[in-house]
């Protein structure tokens, strides 16, 4: 038997509900002639054998009152299928014991049923009967006997056993929370190389929450960025069942429990929305998403509250708790820090390609935009075009009202060219009163086409409103495509640039495809 005794050892502790008391009687008398009766406390230990010889090594225990023996087929309990699922429904789950012994074999069901049994009677020591072998050693097993104790050895056996199954415990429990430090660490470690190398906003809260996600999982999360203007709240991304809902949604400061948390610049975790008057239950029927508890964390940065990250539902149905939360403003910090560097940069490339009085593109971008989308289309084998446009009569503009009314002349025309094209085409200010446009995806003849419905709109429409003025503009295009009119941004521009030349030579206020 591989149990050694302690320098000093005690066989249980008294409150452990699962000894149970044996009555002994001693009728020796006392002086007064008397009889006493005096308690014993005896040990209950379940056996799981599959020989008999197993089980009547115990009976001796038995016999004597050194123990109560609580036998189960091993077969039964860890057989294949029904048989064993049946035996295993059967367990009461108040039964506890002071130890389990379980006959070593090499069935296949033996780790099954260690597992079952560790989920059931966490806190109590399992013992192995009979020696495995070399390399075989199970986990979960506190000690292994070679061959029943006597009486006088149990006790030393009970405590050992009981001695190793807390340390191995209390070891497991310290490793799970390493590897939940380290995951912990490493995902902060992610986030923080996310703040020093990717600026794009979007990309960087998508980075962000997949981290969450993997710590908190949860059936749906959105981050909301606050809009200083506006006061409001704008959901900047959101993921789940009805994320793409959630686009055109926004919240005034204050309002629900992620305005509440912006407004105040402190986390919220509500585990049943219905009762919490913050809840504003019209966003989940906007959406058909039910809403059951939320978890939600300001995005600081710098002491002011940029934006809110807003988790919904913890998988599973189980309850956010304060770990989470203290989790959620750990990752958070970084997190902030990271989203509001994207946006700087957001800003200051804009600033850098952007005309600053139309707020389209600038000639400088256009240039590296076209060029892309050459490389592309040639790729792809697919059309590109281009078209140049250029005001007739814009001097006479600044001449009679001024160049405030110029400048407004100019927004407003770039406007004009924003509404009438797709998104993903490329509007840029050319240079004075001249503009480009470029069109992936778009031959000659769907160029033409376009360059007309411009050229309507901007007939149609009245400049100058705010100033109290009503002025008509016409203007003159060109129409280049790839490949027919070049292969690179300069040949493209200039085949425009020249068939726009060729209408302003004829009467203005026409469209002109190159080489025509």
């Amino acid at each position: 038997m591989t149990a050694s005794r302690p320098d000093s050892w005690r066989l249980v502790k008294p409150e452990r509900r699962s000894l149970r008391e044996s009555v002994v009687d001693f009728r020796d008398g006392s002086d007064d002639g008397s009889e006493h009766t005096e308690r014993q406390m005896v040990p209950r230990i379940a056996l799981f054998y599959s020989n008999r010889e197993v089980l009547r090594s115990f009976d001796s225990l038995v016999a004597m009152g050194a123990l109560e023996l609580i036998a189960f087929s091993l077969d039964s309990f860890a057989g294949p299928g029904d048989s064993g699922n049946k035996a295993r429904r059967g367990w009461k789950k108040d039964t506890s014991f002071e130890a389990v012994v379980i006959e070593t074999t090499a069935k296949a069901g033996d780790k099954k049923l260690m597992a079952w049994l560790r989920r059931m009677i966490p806190e109590t020591p399992i013992l192995g009967y009979g020696a495995p072998a070399p390399g075989q050693e199970q986990a979960g097993i506190s000690l292994y006997l070679t061959q029943a104790p006597t009486a006088e050895s149990l006790p030393v056996v009970l405590y050992d056993a009981e001695r190793h199954h807390r340390l191995a415990r209390k070891t497991s429990l310290l490793s799970r929370r390493l590897r939940d430090t380290s995951k912990r660490l490493e995902i902060l470690s992610e986030i923080v190389a996310t703040a020093n190398s990717v600026l794009e906003p979007r990309h960087v809260v998508s980075v962000i929450m997949s981290h969450i996600q993997k710590l908190i999982p949860s059936e749906a999360w959105s981050i909301l960025l606050v809009d200083e203007k506006k006061r409001e709240l704008t959901f900047e991304l959101a993921l789940g069942e009805k994320g793409q809902d959630f686009s055109d949604i926004r919240l005034k400061i204050g309002e629900g429990i992620a305005g509440w948390v912006a407004e105040t610049g402190e986390p919220a975790i509500v585990n049943d929305v219905v009762n919490d008057s913050r809840f504003q239950g019209r966003y989940d029927k906007q959406t058909q998403f039910q809403t059951r508890s939320i978890l939600c964390a300001p995005l600081v940065s710098r002491g002011s509250t940029i934006g809110v990250v807003e988790i919904m539902n913890r998988t599973s149905g189980s309850r956010f708790t304060k770990q989470d939360l203290n989790l959620l403003m750990t990752l958070v910090k970084p997190a902030a820090i990271a989203l509001e560097n994207a946006f700087l940069f957001q800003k200051t490339e804009k600033l850098a390609i952007t005309d600053d009085l139309t707020k389209l593109y600038n000639s400088h971008y256009l240039g590296i935009c076209l060029g892309r989308e050459i490389e592309k289309a040639t790729e792809e084998r697919t059309s590109l075009a281009v078209i140049f446009l250029d005001l007739d009569g814009f001097k006479g503009v600044n001449d009679t009202h001024g160049h405030l009314c110029g400048s407004r002349t100019l927004f407003e025309v770039g406007d004009i060219l924003r509404r009438s094209v797709r998104e993903e085409d490329i509007v840029a200010r050319y240079g004075g009163d001249e503009f480009v446009v470029v069109l992936p995806q778009t031959d000659g003849k769907g160029a033409f086409s376009i360059a007309r419905r411009i050229r309507q709109a901007l007939n149609e429409h009245e400049l100058l409103h705010d100033f109290d003025l009503a002025v008509h503009l016409t203007a003159s295009f060109g129409v280049s495509s790839f490949p027919e009119h070049g292969s690179t941004p300069q040949d493209l521009i200039q085949k425009a640039d020249q068939a726009m030349y060729s209408v302003k030579e004829s009467g203005k206020d026409a469209v002109a495809v190159a080489g025509s």
